[in-house]
C-alpha cells in the first residue's frame, strides 16, 4: 500500500468543505479516529476493504495512545493561551500532531490485508458502527452520507469520485 497516496487522499478529503467539522464532531463524540475512517474512505475507493478493522485498530492503538491524543490534548490545552510565545508552540505542536498522524497512516498501510470490494463504501461503513461507537445505525447512516456528501465521493460507483 502507497502510504504517500494514501496521505494525498487524506489531505484532499480533510480539506474539501465540511469533511473536517464532521469528523472532529464524530472524533469529539465517540473518540473515532479520523485517520482510520479517512484510511477505510481510501480503501474503498480503490475497491478494498481491510480483512479486519479490529486489527488495525490495534496495530496502531499505542501510537494513538501514547502519541497523537497526547500531542492533541496539548494543543487543545494551548489554544486559550493568551501569550504568543505560547500560540507559537500550540502551532508547533500542531505540526507534530500532523506528523503523528502521518506516521499513523503509513502503521495502517504496513499492517493492511486487503480483500476485494464490491461496495466503495463498505469500509467506512464497516467502521463507523453502532458495533464500534456509541451511537445508533441511523445516526451513523447519516453522518456517512453527509460526509460522502462533502468528500463528493460516490456511494454507488467504483472509485467512486464524482468530478
Amino acid at each position: 500500500m502507497n502510504a504517500e497516496e494514501v496521505w494525498a487522499f487524506t489531505v484532499e478529503m480533510y480539506g474539501r468543505d465540511g469533511v473536517a467539522p464532521l469528523c472532529l464532531e464524530l472524533q469529539e463524540r465517540c473518540d473515532l479516529d479520523v485517520n482510520m475512517l479517512l484510511f477505510m474512505f481510501y480503501l474503498g475507493q480503490k475497491g478494498q476493504a481491510p480483512h479486519s478493522i479490529s486489527a488495525l485498530e490495534n496495530a496502531v492503538r499505542d501510537w494513538r495512545e501514547q502519541v497523537i491524543v497526547p500531542l492533541r490534548n496539548t494543543r487543545r490545552f494551548l489554544r486559550n493561551a493568551d501569550w504568543s510565545s505560547a500560540q507559537k508552540l500550540r502551532g508547533k505542536v500542531k505540526n507534530d500532531e500532523v506528523a503523528a498522524e502521518r506516521i499513523e497512516q503509513e502503521l495502517l498501510c504496513k499492517a493492511v490485508e486487503t480483500v476485494p470490494a464490491g461496495d466503495p463504501m463498505a469500509p467506512a461503513r464497516a467502521y463507523l458502527s453502532p458495533t464500534r461507537f456509541k451511537m445508533s445505525q441511523s445516526e451513523c447512516d447519516a453522518a456517512l452520507e453527509q460526509l460522502c456528501a462533502c468528500m463528493k465521493l460516490s456511494p454507488k460507483a467504483q472509485g467512486g469520485l464524482i468530478a
